[in-house]
């Protein structure tokens, strides 16, 4: 099934590397190119989220008001999703594309001798920083599963904007860091630029993620109605 898909991203490695001498540089290319071909898709996934984060105050209000029976506020949720015409799921597509293209692109990067004594500024890419002796004689190895972390941490930050959501994803980025001990270098390479090129396309298409306020400072609370009485009656 993926025997198809392989073959054209080993073609386009080997043909980027060729080109630029490094097969490093030849998979940051081939990351950003797939990255492009799939921004249509990333687009759409995007703006779809955009819409969802505006709906976020209208969301608390609704599960606010029906905090004793969460089946019907998962009703009145998806009411308003229809309403709005909004998708909850639109986001997954883009996902589920890039999935056969992950496998492939991993089976294809994690070939053995694929990075056999190629380096990127200094870090040889068929190392594994899962030693100390490999991180004794290259400390910059170390450097791979931080920026690994680092990246998806970032990605989670502009994406789930719910804080319910954040606490079931938070050790997300160890995970990920975790494996990249095992991989080879080129292969964590991937990952960064392409989490790196995700994180500008929701920059640039959704902007700079707004974290919703907090419930009682809306909807008339107890707090703030005795607040405006104060200010009314000093």
């Amino acid at each position: 099934m993926l025997g198809p898909v392989k073959d054209v991203i080993a073609a386009v490695l080997t043909t980027l590397t060729a080109w630029t001498g490094n097969i490093g540089i030849g998979v940051v290319l081939m990351t950003v190119l797939i990255r492009v071909v799939l921004h249509p898709l990333t687009r759409w996934s995007l703006k779809s989220m955009k819409r969802m984060q505006a709906l976020a105050p209208q969301i608390e209000v609704l599960r606010r008001k029906f905090k004793e029976n969460p089946q019907q506020a998962n009703v009145e949720v998806m009411n308003l999703y229809r309403s709005s015409g909004v998708n909850p799921f639109g986001g997954c597509l883009p996902t589920i594309v890039q999935i056969p293209v992950m496998f492939a692109l991993f089976q294809v990067l994690n070939e053995t001798g694929r990075f056999a004594g190629q380096a990127l500024f200094g870090l040889p890419l068929d190392a594994r920083p899962n030693n100390f002796a490999a991180i004794a004689d290259n400390p910059v190895l170390l450097l791979i599963p931080i920026l690994m972390a680092v990246t998806t941490y970032l990605q989670q930050r502009i994406s789930i904007t719910d804080p319910q959501q954040a606490k079931l994803f938070i050790f997300m980025p160890i995970l990920i860091a975790w494996f990249s001990l095992n991989f080879p270098v080129g292969l964590s390479v991937y990952w960064i630029v392409s989490t790196v090129v995700y994180l500008v396309e929701y920059l640039l298409i959704v902007g700079r993620p707004v974290r919703p306020a907090p419930a009682l400072a809306r909807e008339g609370s107890p707090g703030r109605s005795r607040a405006s009485k104060a200010k009314k009656n000093p």
